[in-house]
């Protein structure tokens, strides 16, 4: 059987659906599998760090405008390769034409935040999604959602049928954790400014759904309310309407505690993961959640929203708080991690550590496959 994959994303840093096409990928790429041949498709250069197995393979350009070559050039494409199941890994499959009438397609939904949260997404994501996503939805053979709750959203904004939905769980790494030396934590310690102080740390795109405001304002509150040493790690790129997030960062009376580094190393990231006070993840709105799992598996102890799919990936683990923008809540609800004794804490941790290890890569791409099979 051969597979056509949309591997678009693959150029750049890997973050939410790249990261997951990644993952599916590497794993595919580990299985015994000589049956099957994958091919993988983007408008531009795809760039993996593994050596493929000659049963995958690349077919990239230099193209604009992803989406509509997906939907309107790669048709002609995948017939020509013999592609018996594409596998549409972000919201959009190619049209239903003379090409593909008789292929099979999966359509992979992580979220419907644009429907939910109509002010949150970048113009140009609203855009496409306005114009593909329907009928991608339409024209899908089986669907897979990444959550119950996105599963839920599909059924009623859609009206699709439950059977045609399938559930398959994004997964974590426990076997990437690393082992720093002393230098390299000593590095990292200087460059955030944490010797010796504490720190809450959030990791994610700075974007409206991810309510990094709330975040900032709950910091304000909590050095005002208590004296206290407390520092706050707000990492990842800038995505979109990011404006309000840098305002407040500027206008903080306790901007000499809060860093906001960018983009960060998988050196950085296990660090500040494995000793902070807590990973805080305040979104409005998640498909899945996956920076929730990450932190379990390193050891953090999670507050985040009581809200769409975070509930169903934190489970019983995760410390939750219920007004979303309520930065008063949060900020209480941080001071009570912080003030946790070691017994409970140590508890929680291990508890984490199990909630993590029930969402694997190798469970989702075998999960994936079997559909694509079927």
């Amino acid at each position: 059987m051969k597979i056509g994959i949309d591997a678009r994303g693959l150029d750049g840093n890997r973050a939410g659906i790249p990261k997951y096409i990644e993952e599916i990928i590497k794993k595919f790429n580990s299985f015994t599998d000589e049956d099957n041949e994958y091919v993988l498709y983007s408008p531009r250069e795809i760039k993996i760090e593994n050596n493929l197995k000659d049963n995958i393979i690349i077919k990239d350009g230099n193209m604009r405008f992803g989406s509509f070559w997906l939907y309107l050039k790669l048709p002609k494409i995948l017939k020509e390769d013999s592609i018996d199941v594409f596998w549409g890994t972000q919201h959009c499959l190619p049209k239903r034409n003379k090409y593909t009438k008789n292929m099979k397609f999966v359509l992979t939904i992580h979220d419907l935040a644009i429907k939910k949260l109509k002010t949150v997404g970048s113009i140009k994501n609203t855009i496409i999604q306005m114009l593909f996503l329907k009928k991608s939805i339409k024209n899908a053979d089986k669907i897979i959602a990444i959550s119950e709750a996105t599963k839920k959203d599909i059924i009623e904004i859609y009206n699709i049928k439950k059977e045609k939905i399938d559930v398959i769980y994004n997964g974590t790494n426990f076997e990437e954790n690393l082992v720093l030396n002393e230098k390299t934590k000593s590095e990292i310690q200087e460059k955030f400014k944490i010797n010796n102080i504490p720190y809450i740390f959030f990791l994610s795109t700075i974007e409206p759904r991810k309510n990094v405001e709330t975040l900032i304002k709950a910091f304000n509150y909590i050095k005002g309310k208590e004296n206290i040493s407390l520092k706050l790690i707000i990492a990842g790129g800038l995505g979109w309407k990011y404006g309000e997030v840098i305002k407040l960062f500027n206008e903080s009376p306790y901007k000499e505690d809060i860093e906001m580094p960018g983009y960060i190393s998988k050196e950085e990231k296990d660090y500040l993961y494995q000793n902070t006070k807590c990973f805080v993840y305040p979104s409005l709105y998640e498909g899945f959640g996956l920076p929730i799992l990450e932190a379990m598996a390193r050891k953090s102890l999670v507050i985040t929203a009581n809200n769409s799919s975070l509930p169903e990936v934190g489970g019983d683990v995760a410390f939750y708080y219920n007004n979303v923008l309520d930065y008063e809540e949060l900020g209480n609800k941080i001071l009570e991690i912080i003030k946790l004794d070691e017994n409970e804490k140590q508890k929680r941790i291990e508890a984490g550590i199990e909630q993590a290890k029930r969402f694997t890569w190798e469970q989702c791409a075998k999960e994936t496959l079997k559909i694509c099979k079927e």
